[in-house]
């Protein structure tokens, strides 16, 4: 007979599986791109539609922060998230840096693609492929983000002996009267 607990670990076994599957597609993505930055590859192929233009884009002047090429950043970046991905499943420690780690990269590949659009009025076909796989990787890691910010969110309660103590946060009770919503 299955457990309540039974399908909750089975369901974090699947969420864990896809966001490692999703950080190591960001990875993929980025490699051809790396390898065009850095000279090894003489060309960037895209699909053929008029909204992307990967090889302009990457390289730009805005694709190289500091000199370093965005792809080699990205490559480092992602792996951190990886390793991260890999010691949250047995070091609970390493939980609230994956979340936070998780949206620092969909924040930078969201304003990534974004100046992409505003900047170039195109796209970096690969760097779509990582912006895709970074939302997959976001919402794999929902419940990770979802109980590290919850954490936070607690308040201390100093006891007797001097020490403090969690005490969680109380959820916003609602009550809906003729359309409105009072907080208590």
């Amino acid at each position: 007979m299955r457990t309540a607990s039974d399908v909750e670990t089975k369901a974090n076994a699947h969420q864990h599986a896809l966001l490692l599957g999703a950080c190591c597609s960001a990875l993929a993505t980025l490699v051809p791109v790396a390898l065009y930055q850095t000279g090894v590859l003489s060309r960037l192929p895209d699909p053929p539609m008029s909204v992307f233009d990967s090889e302009r884009i990457t390289m730009s002047k805005a694709a190289h922060p500091l000199g370093i090429p965005d792809a080699l950043l990205g490559l480092a970046s992602f792996g951190a998230t990886l390793t991260l991905a890999i010691l949250a499943r047995r070091h609970r420690t390493a939980r609230p840096l994956l979340a936070a780690k998780i949206v620092l990269d969909a924040s930078a590949a969201a304003f990534n693609a974004g100046r992409q659009v505003f900047s170039f009025g195109k796209l970096c076909s690969w760097c779509t492929g990582t912006a895709i796989s970074v939302g997959v990787m976001a919402y794999a890691g929902r419940t990770t983000i979802h109980d590290t910010f919850s954490e936070s969110v607690a308040i201390g309660r100093k006891t007797a002996s001097g020490t403090y103590q969690i005490v969680e946060v109380p959820p916003i009770q609602t009550r809906v009267d003729s359309a409105t919503i009072h907080w208590k």
